[in-house]
């Protein structure tokens, strides 16, 4: 059998350092997935909300003559 230090460059130490890279990157695989699917889930519920806001906001009688206030004009 080869000796573990001679296949490859930089010795045992080098072969520890590919293990734990390699167990980071698995791990930032599995937080990126779950980041994603949050972010998905969130613009789900994003989505429905603004949703009833526009179903609720149809529903609301405005007096004449009343102005209508942009709740996304930044001054709220």
């Amino acid at each position: 059998a080869a000796d573990p230090e001679s296949l490859l460059p930089g010795g045992w130490e080098t072969a520890v350092w590919c293990d734990e890279q390699e167990a980071l990157n698995e791990r930032l695989d599995i937080i990126e997935e779950k980041v994603i699917k949050t972010v998905e889930y969130l613009e789900s519920e994003v989505k429905s909300l603004l949703d009833t806001v526009r179903e609720t906001a149809k529903d609301i009688p405005v007096a004449p003559g009343t102005p209508l206030g942009d709740i996304f004009d930044g001054k709220y």
